[in-house]
């Protein structure tokens, strides 16, 4: 199952995708989460499994040049669009969570350095070569905004949740990221709340949403702002595990995924 996760910025898309990451883990499934954001933060909500330093994707240049042909295998100014991915993703894969998976696209431009061009033509087929096997489960902490879906990135996920925040902004993005993934031939994209105070604040953007259901509400947390403020993943408490169990399974029944554990 590939699950992306979408949305203005700051909304909560990290937060949700660093939690709902370590709450499929618990429940048994081999997790592998990719951090697609340039502004890269999620490996600050997982606990990693050693305290290497972490290169992201984007830094490897030779590896990016290598594989979309900027190492001149083609002509200035081209880059190949579909590279052979195949057999790098050991290479690449950082550890958390005692051996789930953590892939950092990340940034490593200065101003007025370019595009990211090669750098998301190498991540799209990364996407779309991971197969079924040593993952049940794949999470995509995607850029803010729109320009990651209108590029295509994440065309190989079977679910987007679109993420949203007590705020008409993020309702306006959520509806635009709807109907791009609606573009891209992806129709199971569900509105997911996060930040609510208390029930106005969900009623507020369920009426907002109209006739486009509420799939989960994460309610604000003090744990979770304190550890953002400290730099470490947060204590999942009950009440969110139960919130995001529920989440997991209504996930699983609509986008049902093979009894392979580990």
């Amino acid at each position: 199952m590939k699950i992306a996760i979408a949305g203005k910025g700051g909304v909560g898309k990290t937060t949700l995708a660093g939690l709902l990451a370590r709450r499929f883990a618990d429940e048994g499934f081999r997790v592998l989460a990719i951090d697609a954001d340039p502004d890269a933060n999620l490996a600050s909500a997982l606990p990693l499994d050693d305290e290497r330093r972490i290169v992201p994707l984007a830094a490897r240049t030779d590896l990016i040049d290598r594989l979309s042909g900027r190492d001149g295998a083609l002509s200035p100014g081209l880059i190949l669009l579909n590279p052979d991915v195949d057999g790098i993703l050991p290479e690449i894969r950082l550890s958390w969570g005692g051996g789930h998976g953590l892939l950092v696209l990340g940034w490593h431009k200065g101003g007025g350095a370019g595009c990211y061009c090669a750098e998301n033509a190498v991540l799209k087929r990364v996407l779309g070569s991971i197969a079924a096997g040593p993952t049940d489960v794949v999470l995509l902490d995607s850029e803010a905004g729109l320009e990651h879906l209108s590029r295509g990135t994440p065309d190989a996920a079977e679910v987007i949740l679109a993420v949203v925040e007590p705020g008409q902004r993020s309702l306006e993005t959520a509806f635009a990221v709807r109907d791009l993934a609606r573009d891209l031939g992806i129709h199971r994209v569900f509105p997911v709340l996060c930040g609510a105070r208390d029930a106005s604040d969900e009623e507020r953007v369920k009426h907002g949403l109209g006739d486009w259901p509420l799939l989960a509400s994460l309610p604000y947390s003090e744990e979770i702002r304190a550890a953002d403020l400290d730099g470490r993943p947060p204590v999942i408490e009950p009440a969110m595990a139960a919130i995001l169990r529920s989440l997991i399974h209504t996930l699983i029944y609509l986008c049902p995924v093979e009894e392979n554990r580990r």
